[in-house]
């Protein structure tokens, strides 16, 4: 399966089935402790779309925002990613009438972009 298939280009297209849940995070690199929260956002009986935030001139990442929209989605956790920009991440939900906004980011436990280049001398 291309998991590619997974990324969507608008919330419209989420709209296909069921009750939706929403994650939302830049996922700079991720980590297991990404999966886990996905794993856990999902709900039992419903779908959960992964909103992978855009990248911009004040907040650079070192992946583009589309290869990190597809790590996310080839998580079987994963039903669809959309790539926005981090301040629509709430009004796509509010589209969706998604029962609960997860922000994968908000108790990310460690910094790994900086914990690597801290390792190696670069912070």
């Amino acid at each position: 399966m291309d998991t590619r298939t997974k990324i969507i280009q608008s919330a419209q297209e989420a709209r296909r089935g069921g009750a939706w849940r929403c994650a939302r995070g830049w996922f700079d690199v991720l980590t297991a402790e990404h999966c886990e929260r996905l794993a856990a956002a999902r709900p039992p009986d419903g779908n959960l779309l992964v909103l992978v935030h855009r990248e911009t001139e004040a907040r650079p990442t070192p992946l583009r925002a589309y290869d990190r929209a597809q790590m996310v989605a080839a998580l079987a956790c994963v039903e669809q990613v959309l790539i926005c920009d981090e301040a629509d991440a709430a009004a796509i939900a509010a589209e969706l009438g998604a029962t609960c906004v997860v922000d994968v980011e908000s108790d990310q436990r460690r910094n790994v972009v900086r914990d690597v280049l801290h390792l190696h001398g670069g912070g």
